[in-house]
């Protein structure tokens, strides 16, 4: 057992205390240290799914007044394109969510059954690098609206799915809507918020809810052409 010492406060005491502690102390240190403290590169730490789902919050927060002509101008030409060219019709619809939300970021995820995974064939705003990219259909926050059934709000879902960690920018709230062919659902619509200390509001995901109709629209006419196996089977590239 080590006495507690007190000494004057001069470097030649200070040098002969640590000698006397160094040589009383263990010569490893009992194993009680977490994972993440231990090494920088071990996993972070996962938290419950709960903690990182708010979609109540969004009732709370203030919420600026719908844009109507905005909104009505895009569900126009959304309809001119769905009807003209379904083929591309993903990514203009991720465009639009992005200009009418406060989102930085929109995608669309499908959902590949076969390989049991969602894949991202658009991509608009700070993540676009990603296209082609996605998350697990069993562990994610696509797979989990999908098996809920309605629209989520996750603040930080890196929290959980530890694997979204690396993305860049972060992720500090992610809105997810469903949509379906035949009731049975098949994607969701989403956007992103990077930066701290912006949030959505009910207003970003009443329109959202209001464009998931026109991803289930073409999601139905590209199964109908051929044209929507290729979309579930595209691949990451990169996100340099």
């Amino acid at each position: 057992m080590l006495n507690v010492v007190y000494l004057s406060c001069t470097a030649q005491s200070l040098r002969q205390v640590r000698l006397h502690i160094d040589s009383a102390l263990p010569t490893a240190l009992p194993d009680r240290v977490p994972a993440t403290e231990a090494h920088p590169s071990a996993k972070p730490e996962q938290c419950k799914l709960e903690s990182v789902i708010a979609t109540e919050d969004l009732e709370r927060r203030g919420s600026r007044e719908p844009d109507y002509q905005a909104e009505s101008l895009a569900l126009l030409a959304l309809t001119r394109e769905l009807s003209r060219w379904p083929d591309e019709f993903f990514p203009k619809l991720v465009k639009h969510a992005l200009a009418l939300t406060r989102a930085e970021s929109t995608g669309i995820s499908l959902l590949n059954a076969e390989e049991r995974r969602f894949v991202w064939p658009a991509v608009a705003g700070k993540l676009e690098s990603y296209l082609g990219a996605g998350t697990p259909s069993d562990f994610g926050p696509c797979g989990t609206v999908l098996d809920r059934r309605k629209s989520l709000l996750f603040i930080h879902p890196e929290r959980h799915f530890t694997y979204l960690a690396p993305i860049q920018p972060a992720l500090e709230e992610v809105l997810l809507i469903p949509f379906y062919m035949e009731a049975q659902p098949v994607g969701t619509i989403w956007a992103v918020i990077h930066e701290k200390g912006v949030h959505f509001e009910a207003e970003d995901k009443r329109v959202l809810e209001s464009l998931s109709t026109f991803a289930s629209s073409a999601y139905r006419s590209l199964a109908i052409s051929g044209a929507l196996q290729p979309l579930l089977e595209m691949k990451f590239l990169s996100a340099e």
